[in-house]
């Protein structure tokens, strides 16, 4: 099994750890204030493969300041599947992530969550705000009530899906700068999807359309049952929003949208969208990115 991460980023080997039987991987760098980076994507997708590899510009820019935590998440990169058809779902993608927290003896942290990882990093937050300290929320189309590009930006993908040359395409058509797409990053999103186990979840999702029929269904759900603690309360803790101004996939508008869901409520919250930057600030801008999270988290730790 593939185990790597991006080669440039020297990090400590990876760890796999049992996660109430799930084999899962994850990335430990530094030894400071503990932050959980969530990658994007869902189990299951047919064209594209993320993974905790896709924050590692980052990870190596945070130093000892940071005990920064890259875990790929439930049924992606090289983290099991689930156990069950049913567990296809946000649900059960974030308690793998609380159950993973808790395995690596952490009772709190900051989450910082790429899209669908910073709707699960919100949806920890809402049911258990005493383990995060504060949230960063990455181009977080999912949790917004804005729309979503993606299938007219990237509608024809390059055949065969999932080679070398279709996922760099997919990478590349949501960025400012096609130099964003490193050929460590390629490596790793490769070997990702020619795995055994990405087969059987594009296959689970296919089957009785349990993409609509369950995934979908669990994000939705839970998506309205979010919106209703933001329109209520705000989000339980400081939140930092961070936006590519040229996003393709996930309209900058989104951000204001989400803004507008949070402020009448929640008094700590920020938003910071990067000029020259797509649907990944965080690799096209690494070094101010990190300084950011770096300054956001320093202000708001509680542990």
């Amino acid at each position: 099994m593939a185990a790597m991460m991006e080669t440039e980023a020297g990090f400590e080997a990876p760890q796999m750890l049992d996660v109430d039987g799930i084999r899962t991987r994850v990335i430990q760098h530094g030894d400071g204030i503990p932050v959980l980076f969530l990658h994007g994507g869902y189990p299951g997708d047919p064209v594209e493969t993320q993974s905790a590899a896709i924050w590692a510009p980052v990870l190596r820019r945070l130093g000892p300041a940071v005990k920064a935590i890259a875990m790929d998440r439930l049924g992606q990169g090289f983290t099991d599947n689930p156990k069950r058809p049913e567990d296809y779902t946000v649900d059960a993608i974030a308690a793998h992530v609380v159950a993973t927290l808790r395995a690596l003896g952490k009772a709190s942290c900051h989450i910082v969550g790429h899209d669908e990882g910073a709707f699960i990093a919100a949806q920890i937050a809402v049911e258990h705000p005493e383990m995060v300290r504060s949230l960063t929320l990455v181009s977080a189309n999912t949790l917004t009530p804005g729309s979503d590009r993606r299938s007219i930006v990237q509608a024809h993908p390059p055949q065969p899906v999932l080679s070398r040359q279709s996922l760099r395409w997919i990478y590349e058509t949501a960025s400012f700068s096609h130099q964003v797409v490193t050929e460590d990053w390629l490596d790793e999103s490769v070997a990702v999807g020619a795995a055994g186990k990405t087969s059987a979840a594009i296959a689970a999702m296919r089957e009785d359309d349990r993409y609509l029929r369950t995934y979908v269904k669990s994000w939705t759900t839970r998506r309205s049952a979010i919106h209703r603690v933001m329109d209520k309360t705000g989000l339980p803790c400081p939140t930092l929003v961070v936006w590519g101004l040229n996003d393709p996939i996930a309209p900058v508008a989104n951000a204001e949208y989400l803004m507008e869901l949070l402020t009448p409520r929640q008094r700590d919250t920020e938003l910071r969208i990067f000029n020259s930057a797509g649907y990944y600030p965080f690799r096209e801008h690494p070094a101010t990115f990190s300084r950011t999270v770096l300054s956001f988290v320093r202000d708001h730790d509680r542990g």
